[in-house]
């Protein structure tokens, strides 16, 4: 009875709110490098007679006390200590109840956390819905919207995508972060999302996840080496006024720390709500592909000519290449995460930042900011929960 009693307030963990939506209104892409008359649209490729595009809709401008808790612990909410939740969850079914320090079957428990705020959140890169070819609602819970809201009409529109990273973070590329279009301003994250035309999202089987939640950006943080209208240093943060509540469909990716294991053709996915080659139409849906990872020759021969990879601030290792096979991601990917699966556990490996303007043409792959390359960055720049 007890392990019951306390299973039901973790359960209400996974509870968390949706707030408005928007409709996406036009396609602009970023100004490319170049003459003032190659400004008015994506600069021409002289190799492949193809231009660079980035993959956003929009221009880019601009406590309880201590209860018995050993050394280096702290008397925390659970909801607050990602790093306990499948611990307890364990715990729970068996009846142990050495994990707890407070609470009651009316509230949320209160765990024995670890002290250091990156501790507190080593937990990452899980789904909490299983199943080798499942790929529908909760499969890929850290894939967020980016939201613009119109300051006249209150209507949302999200041109670019994230990945969720810690309570109050979530990782973008820098032209997304800065991108706006007329009458819309960045203004917060949605989570928890999966088919943006139902509320709540439910799955074929019949569970149906928490409805999503528009969280409010409190700020951003844009490498200081991105130049608005360039490619380079294509990372930013954005940092919500509110942490997010996990739950079936919103939960933290890893982040990939070496370029070790990363060869060419070992295959990645990338997720977001954008358009995909393959249709004419965005679907409501999450869509995902998975992509290949491809030598930087290929990425060289594309993009050489249009100066998108050439700038005094560029840094060889800085971007990953990957695509190619005649189908890809394109308008609306933008800040979009491609990551891999190995022994359970996603890690994003890369931040989708621009591809070509014929998107899903054979032999063109997509050019996307290295993880591993900027993690130090991230870290230092994630701020305390």
């Amino acid at each position: 009875m007890y392990a019951l009693t306390i299973l039901l307030p973790i359960l209400q963990l996974f509870a968390i709110v949706r707030a408005e939506s928007g409709e996406f209104e036009k396609l602009l892409v970023p100004v490319s490098h170049g003459s003032a008359e190659q400004r008015s649209g994506a600069r021409s490729n002289e190799t492949t007679g193809h231009s660079v595009a980035a993959r956003s809709y929009y221009d880019v401008v601009q406590n309880a006390g201590q209860t018995g808790c050993s050394v280096g612990t702290e008397c925390t909410p659970l909801h607050d200590c990602t790093a306990l939740i499948y611990e307890v969850a364990r715990s729970c079914y068996y009846g142990d109840k050495s994990l707890y320090c407070g609470g009651s079957s009316e509230e949320l428990p209160y765990v024995c956390c670890p002290s250091s705020p990156l501790e507190k959140n080593q937990v990452c890169g899980k789904s909490l819905v299983q199943g080798h070819f499942y790929k529908g609602l909760g499969s890929y819970p850290f894939v967020a919207r980016i939201g613009f809201k119109h300051v006249n009409t209150g209507a949302f529109a999200y041109p670019c995508a994230g990945a969720v990273i810690a309570r109050r973070v979530i990782l973008t590329a820098a032209h997304c972060a800065l991108a706006k279009a007329d009458g819309h301003r960045l203004s917060s994250v949605r989570v928890g999302e999966y088919d943006t035309s139902s509320d709540p999202d439910c799955a074929n089987t019949g569970f149906c996840a928490p409805r999503s939640v528009n969280h409010a950006i409190s700020h951003v943080i844009v490498h200081p080496d991105y130049k608005q209208g360039q490619y380079h240093h294509d990372i930013a943060l954005l940092v919500l006024k509110t942490p997010l509540n996990y739950s079936v469909a919103t939960q933290p990716i890893c982040l990939q720390k070496t370029r070790a294991n990363l060869v060419v053709g070992k295959r990645a996915t990338i997720a977001g709500w954008g358009k995909m080659s393959t249709s004419s139409v965005r679907q409501p849906e999450m869509s995902h592909l998975d992509v290949p990872l491809t030598s930087w020759d290929l990425c060289l021969r594309n993009y050489g000519s249009t100066g998108a990879l050439e700038s005094p601030n560029s840094i060889e290792g800085q971007w990953m290449c990957a695509g190619g096979e005649g189908k890809d991601v394109c308008q609306g990917f933008g800040g979009a995460p491609l990551f891999i699966q190995e022994n359970g556990i996603f890690s994003q490996i890369g931040i989708m930042s621009f591809g070509s303007d014929n998107c899903g043409g054979l032999r063109i792959p997509s050019v996307y900011t290295s993880v591993a390359h900027f993690s130090e960055w991230i870290h230092d720049n994630t701020p305390p929960e």
